[in-house]
């Protein structure tokens, strides 16, 4: 590996370390005194931030894969993206799931 690389790759591992940490903290407004008027669940909230997190893990292993010339790491980070993209639409649909049943809830009161 010549030093480019390797500068490369101490980079990456330093970005996803970062990334890691920020992602990995609860969202400083998920307990706020005032609540908006259409409150997201914390644990929507929670899917959200592990696919997120699942999104950066995914693209920083396809990177050192592809910086390192190991096509495993990058098809196991390819893999992880995709499997992020699953998650943030699962959370999606949950979310309009229950907006659909609170309308409902709502016009049938």
């Amino acid at each position: 590996m010549n030093v480019d690389n390797q500068a490369q790759l101490i980079a990456v591992k330093s970005e996803a370390t970062l990334m890691t940490s920020l992602l990995s903290q609860p969202p400083a407004m998920a307990s706020s005194i005032h609540p908006t008027p259409f409150p997201t669940p914390l644990r929507t909230m929670s899917n959200k931030l592990d696919a997120a997190a699942k999104d950066a893990e995914g693209k920083i292993q396809s990177a050192v894969g592809s910086l390192t010339g190991d096509k495993g790491q990058q098809l196991k980070g390819e893999a992880k993206q995709v499997q992020a993209d699953v998650m943030q639409a699962e959370a999606k649909v949950k979310e309009e799931a229950k907006k659909a049943a609170r309308k409902l809830d709502d016009a049938t009161d």
